[in-house]
């Protein structure tokens, strides 16, 4: 899937390398800044005691998360969704599914599913598959 980047996430993708010296592979927004890097890239974008990602956050006045990308969507999907640990398996080619407890179930899904159409958005960019919580 293909993503046209807005005039923004351009913006926040060239503040985050500037201050991370880290090159992000991709930006999404939806009330946070959520920016994909390369794999083994996390700890230098977050930076010594989180300093990059406080002054991130204060540049830009969002909420900044780092994730790690991986080419197994398996292990994507663990990154995404972290800290929550969980079960997470292929139920079909095109069929993932995330086994966790209810309340954490509750925070993966989030309120009319909005949280679990975002993270579906995210790993359709990289993937066809669908994601599904049990």
């Amino acid at each position: 899937m293909r993503q046209i980047l807005t005039r923004q996430e351009i913006d926040y993708i060239n503040a985050f390398e500037g201050v991370t010296h880290v090159p992000p592979k991709n930006c999404f927004l939806n009330g946070e800044a959520l920016f994909i890097v390369m794999p083994g890239k996390g700890g230098r974008a977050i930076g010594k005691r989180g300093t990059n990602v406080s002054r991130l956050a204060k540049m830009l006045r969002k909420k900044i998360r780092i994730v790690e990308f991986d080419d197994d969507p398996l292990e994507f999907i663990a990154n995404l969704i972290a800290p929550i640990k969980g079960k997470i398996y292929k139920s079909s080619e095109q069929e993932i599914c995330i086994e966790v407890k209810s309340v954490e179930k509750a925070y993966i899904i989030g309120r009319d599913r909005h949280r679990l159409k975002y993270i579906q958005r995210i790993v359709a960019h990289y993937f066809p598959i669908i994601i599904k919580v049990v």
